[in-house]
């Protein structure tokens, strides 16, 4: 569905079912570069389960109208002008990737109506290499070679995903390439500036779940153990031949661990 944001026209889908903001809401968020299509799966069992479902382009990505936003924060405070504008309340966030920054600043900032939170594949800090920067803003396609390679662990690259005949990495491609140069450089560039993730995870206090590849090779386990360490009394689930992709690389596992999150702290009727 679209709708506008202090006058610029946004996009969300809602897994299938028109979005009730009389439901809990669960709240998902895409990585650099990608867009709502990545959490396809996930969305839709939400909503066919009693739940608002809201799954937003990040400005400048695929429907939503840009300028891309350069800062995680600015992501943040974006969010929440969604949540306030179509009245979602009683929210459950699951982020993945950039967008657990991006979850990161929302849920220590904007609590009240806040359930619980779930962050996939990611740190306290997101650092990048300057040559993916740099390949980003003047090779785009080198840029998104690079970020398949490096995100997909065995069974993307094997093509072993849940639809047959289908290949995660040529999705990918598609959805990549239709948010170069801006999008994906812009992204990027937000994430490796980011530097507030201890305060903001110390500061988080709704339910917590983490979700790590153990073949991740995106978001070192240096970084996301320290996430870990910094959140409070955090379930934490390491899906052990998953790469970055987790969501779309063990998309059952990953589907059983949020339902049984969101359902014991955030139940629907």
């Amino acid at each position: 569905m679209y709708f506008d944001i202090n006058g610029t026209r946004a996009f969300a889908s809602t897994g299938g079912k028109k979005f009730d903001s009389a439901l809990p809401t669960v709240i998902f968020l895409h990585g650099s570069g990608l867009d709502h299509t990545f959490w396809g799966l996930h969305s839709r069992f939400f909503a066919f389960r009693k739940y608002g479902v809201l799954v937003p382009d990040f400005p400048g990505h695929t429907h939503s109208e840009g300028p891309p936003l350069t800062s995680i924060e600015l992501m943040a405070s974006w969010l929440n002008d969604v949540v306030e504008t179509l009245g979602a309340k009683n929210i459950s966030v699951v982020a993945h990737s950039q967008g657990c920054l991006v979850a990161l600043e929302f849920a220590s900032k904007f609590k009240e109506r806040l359930a619980s939170v779930s962050f996939i594949a990611s740190g306290l800090a997101t650092p990048v290499n300057p040559a993916l920067i740099d390949a980003a803003e003047n090779n785009p396609e080198a840029a998104i070679t690079m970020m398949l390679d490096w995100g997909f662990g065995p069974a993307g690259h094997l093509h072993q995903g849940p639809i047959p005949g289908n290949s995660m990495i040529a999705g990918g491609w598609k959805v990549m390439r239709g948010n170069v140069p801006n999008g994906l450089a812009t992204d990027l560039k937000a994430c490796d500036a980011y530097r507030n993730g201890e305060v903001a995870a110390a500061a988080i206090d709704c339910a917590v779940q983490v979700i790590l590849g153990g073949k991740d090779r995106m978001a070192p386990r240096k970084a996301t153990m320290e996430l870990v360490e910094h959140l409070r009394d955090p379930e934490l689930h390491i899906i052990s031949e998953s790469g970055h992709m987790v969501p779309q690389e063990a998309p059952d596992q990953c589907r059983n661990l949020l339902k049984a999150f969101i359902f014991r702290n955030n139940p629907s009727a």
